[in-house]
């Protein structure tokens, strides 16, 4: 064949415990983990695909449950005929308990293990390779002394691993630009990163990283999927699909000037408009001065906000608003703590220190005039 078709995807996690998530939160995020392979896997029906080729850390750690091996092994079983390659990350290493072990895995699914193999597809004109982590630390690169057995064929290869600039170490399988160059590869499917790399090229090797296919946690922000399209000799034309459930934000939300939880509510709802927060996860970071005699408590807001977002979280970064010229004459307890907390905050070299300064005051007030800080 002159071109093959591919949905490339890595880093799905199955089974991560979604710790920062209250309740049965976390569990649902499980299910919607499932859901999204399920939809990975109707694209790929879809779009008539050859290869499906899974870069590593398919589970997340040795708790893996019996209803997520069963869904992915149904999964997979739906489409015999797209051949699927997997090779094994730093998370779901290839060793003596691995799942990839246990579980019976349908006639078109392949697991690469430690020693690099080559499959051969003749039909296609394809040879992949693939190599897979055994343990959780690879500090050697897998790809050093690699190159391909026949240059003319269409030659790709599944990896985990970590990219790195000369010099750089890592232990998740450090490799190199003049390495991936080196190799002879027409495509170097990666998996370990979390983010969406582009579509590189070193030498005459496209390679890349889809990012993960659904966020988990709000350092994984945005839109996330896998890469799909056309491969030929000397052409890569992949594109990213997104294909996640849901996804997280972080908004940061200037409330100066606000005097109700009600006026707080309506700036959100205007920033987050579009983002669809009945469906995604958000996190909320409020600045801004608020009046003295208005003591904000976070979860007042949270509740207030329940019924507009399917996940929301607020961070407090708030400082409290005084009017110096109520302070000029005001030689109380409250006034003269008022003024060395603000000459504190003034003379504060660094942000942190001034931080301290702003937190300072801000419970300090709701200590004076309500007898307790309020500290949630």
């Amino acid at each position: 064949m002159d071109s093959i078709k591919i949905l490339h995807c890595a880093d799905f996690h199955f089974d991560s415990p979604f710790r920062e998530l209250p309740g049965s939160l976390g569990e649902k995020r499980k299910e919607d983990l499932r859901e999204t392979f399920g939809q990975m896997v109707r694209v790929a029906q879809e779009e008539n695909i050859h290869l499906l080729l899974i870069s590593g850390d398919l589970f997340d750690n040795e708790r893996v449950s019996r209803m997520t091996i069963d869904y992915l092994r149904d999964c997979l079983q739906e489409i015999p005929q797209i051949r699927v390659f997997i090779a094994p990350g730093n998370h779901d290493p290839f060793y003596e308990r691995s799942y990839y072990r246990l579980v019976d895995w349908p006639e078109n699914v392949h697991v690469f293990q430690d020693e690099g193999e080559k499959i051969e597809l003749c039909e296609l004109g394809v040879c992949v390779y693939g190599c897979g982590f055994m343990k959780p630390h690879v500090r050697e690169s897998l790809l050093q002394g690699f190159t391909v057995a026949d240059p003319a064929k269409l030659n790709l290869m599944v990896l985990h691993g970590d990219v790195v600039g000369t010099g750089q170490d890592s232990d998740y399988n450090p490799l190199t630009t003049e390495e991936i160059a080196a190799s002879g590869l027409d495509y170097l499917a990666l998996g370990h990163r979390h983010s969406f790399s582009g579509i590189n090229q070193a030498g005459d090797t496209f390679w890349a990283y889809p990012g993960c296919p659904e966020g988990r946690a709000f350092d994984e922000l945005g839109e996330k999927g896998v890469l799909l399209g056309t491969l030929r000799k000397g052409r890569c034309q992949l594109s990213f699909r997104g294909i996640g459930k849901r996804k997280y934000y972080e908004e940061r939300i200037e409330i100066s000037g606000c005097q109700t939880y009600e006026q707080i509510a309506a700036k959100i709802r205007a920033a987050v408009e579009g983002l669809e927060p009945e469906k995604n996860l958000f996190r909320l970071v409020l600045s801004g001065a608020l009046p003295g005699d208005f003591p904000f408590y976070p979860a007042v807001l949270t509740e207030k906000l329940q019924q507009d977002f399917y996940y929301v979280q607020i961070i407090d970064e708030t400082m409290t608003q005084v009017d110096p010229q109520l302070l000029a004459n005001d030689y109380t307890l409250r006034g003269l703590f008022v003024q060395k907390a603000l000459a504190r905050s003034a003379a504060a070299q660094e942000e942190a220190e001034r931080r301290k300064a702003e937190l300072a005051l801000k419970y300090g007030l709701r200590i004076l005039e309500q007898g307790e800080a309020g500290i949630e």
